[in-house]
């Protein structure tokens, strides 16, 4: 249930097959350098995945930025941007997409004896499709992202990076690397690539099986679109025969850089890609996946999560009230609402429906297949950048999801009620959600025979908005006249609807946090119901 440390680098994604690159270039700024490279995994040298020595040509410029403020992109020659949520690169060179040109694959330094490795910002799991996993990439990023771990081991050398195939390869259903074909891309007159990277970059042009054309790009924590003619890149004759576009990082020592690819286009002067939102460096994960720290991520301009903190300065970011449960900034983060009082039982925090069963009023549904211990799981909050799903009623009553604040008294009783926990401390609570219906936060008090009557215990209701929303409210405006219990002894937090028969609610419950007194949050002004976007629902 918890986010991975994905040890893939080296390695080339696609169609779920996963194959390591033979390229290890260790040149330095000397042009041109000659380096080995070791042959691929099947031990071919003869099909232009590997073999002989590589000339590196480096050019050693840094390119020139191309975003002008004064003249407006040619955005007809932008080929991909994440933000569209479309994978490949649209090269024109596999119009019926049979050999799988412009896929994002990974490569590094694996087959010369390298350690290097790559952290993605959300749940990575093994036992879906490749292809899945790269689209939830870069819905995640807006793009292709990641913390790239460069660890030389005994290669001469740490290299790591991102890239895609111009023309594809023979059979993109075997080995990535075998097979690669080439394509003339001398059209393009180069290549513009909207980036951010915390370290130095180095953009690459391959061509036949043994010569890499590459030139580095400045490091910039902002989204930034710089733009390399292939006459800068001295591979003006190498482009006609063209077989790669990669960006790398690559060290001597032990070092963590992160990159992030949001768009590729062909060269102009000024530009080639629009892509509406800024950068934003994911902050430090309290759980288990603290290596997400760092990894840059596309954000809507209209969310003011900028550098800044808010839009304008005039509006405050959700995630500073969400420490509780923050899927919004920090994706890929632990499952678990972090209540911080756990009973030792490790219980505590997870998500669960409730109404369903119990009464027949209906069903939850989520975006993917539930999991077998709680009803959604990682790859929900992976899709929604929180806990989302739909209600169903079957009949008049009640819906929704909740979690045990401190957990189950005794994890081996699949009966076990929740224990008691005291909240008062938390003064109130910060709720970041999107839904459909008025939503009811209740503070209930778990009973053997379920929740009981939820109308008598403490609970506040929040207004339905189709938009992100943030409101706090401190525990004085949960209780009424009616309330049996306080906030002293709850056992869990529950997120209630009350519908009608044959309707539906959707819902998305995107941070939680302790009470705080700020206002005036942002909004993203994004599609917050992702469950009903993606389709993908259980029966």
């Amino acid at each position: 249930m918890f986010g991975k440390i994905l040890g893939v680098a080296g390695c080339a994604i696609l169609f779920g097959l996963v194959a390591c690159s033979d390229d290890n270039p260790s040149g330095g700024s000397v042009s041109p350098v000659t380096d080995e490279s070791s042959s691929s995994v099947v031990g071919s040298s003869s099909d232009g995945a590997g073999g002989s020595a590589a000339n590196v040509s480096s050019s050693g410029l840094t390119a020139n930025s191309s975003s002008s403020a004064k003249a407006p992109k040619n955005t007809a020659a932008c080929l991909w941007r994440g933000s569209d949520e479309y994978v490949p690169v649209k090269t024109g060179l596999d119009p019926d997409n049979n050999y799988g040109a412009g896929f994002w694959y990974n490569f590094g330094d694996h087959s010369e004896g390298g350690l290097s490795t790559i952290v993605f910002p959300f749940y990575y799991d093994d036992q879906s499709d490749e292809w899945e996993n790269t689209v939830r990439l870069v819905e995640v990023c807006g793009g292709y992202c990641g913390a790239l771990i460069l660890d030389k081991g005994n290669a001469s050398e740490a290299l790591l990076g991102f890239g895609f195939n111009v023309a594809g390869v023979e059979n993109p259903m075997s080995d990535f690397d075998v097979g690669v074909k080439e394509g003339d891309i001398s059209g393009w007159g180069g290549v513009c690539v909207t980036y951010a990277a915390d370290r130095d970059v180095y953009l690459e042009l391959k061509a036949d099986s043994a010569n890499l054309y590459e030139t580095k790009l400045d490091k910039s924590i902002d989204m930034v679109e710089k733009c390399v003619t292939w006459n800068e890149l001295n591979a003006a004759e190498a482009s006609k025969h063209a077989r790669s576009i990669r960006l790398k990082m690559k060290s001597t020592e032990k070092i963590t850089g992160r990159l992030s690819v949001f768009a590729i286009g062909k060269y102009d002067a000024n530009g080639a890609c629009e892509i509406d939102g800024h950068a934003e460096v994911l902050p430090k994960d309290n759980g288990p996946a603290a290596a997400y720290e760092g990894i840059i991520v596309l954000r809507s301009s209209s969310s003011g999560q900028g550098s800044s903190g808010s839009a304008s300065g005039d509006c405050e970011v959700p995630q500073t009230v969400s420490g509780l449960w923050n899927r919004l900034s920090n994706p890929g983060s632990d499952d678990r609402v972090m209540t911080g009082l756990d009973n030792g039982t490790e219980t505590s925090g997870y998500w669960f429906s409730f109404g369903d069963e119990e009464s027949g009023n209906g069903k939850v549904v989520y975006p993917s297949t539930p999991g077998i211990d709680y009803p959604t799981g990682d790859e929900v909050y992976d899709y929604c950048m929180g806990a989302c799903g739909e209600l169903e009623f079957a009949k008049e009553g009640y819906l929704g999801i909740g979690f045990h604040v401190t957990g189950v008294v005794d994890p081996l009783d699949g009966n076990s009620p929740a224990a008691k926990a005291d909240i008062s401390s938390w003064g109130g609570l910060c709720v970041t959600y999107a839904s459909e219906s008025d939503l009811d936060v209740v503070l209930a008090y778990a009973q053997n025979d379920g929740f009981g009557n939820l109308s008598r215990m403490p609970k506040v209701t929040l207004p339905k908005s189709i938009e992100l929303r943030t409101e706090c409210v401190d525990w004085e405006k949960f209780m009424s006249v009616y309330s049996e219990v306080s906030w002293t002894f709850m056992t869990s937090v529950l997120f209630v609807v009350h519908g009608d028969a044959n309707a539906k609610s959707r819902f998305n419950i995107r941070g939680l946090g302790k009470y705080s007194d700020k206002t005036n949050f942002c909004s993203p002004g994004e599609d917050v119901f992702v469950s009903g976007k993606l389709g993908l629902v259980i029966p």
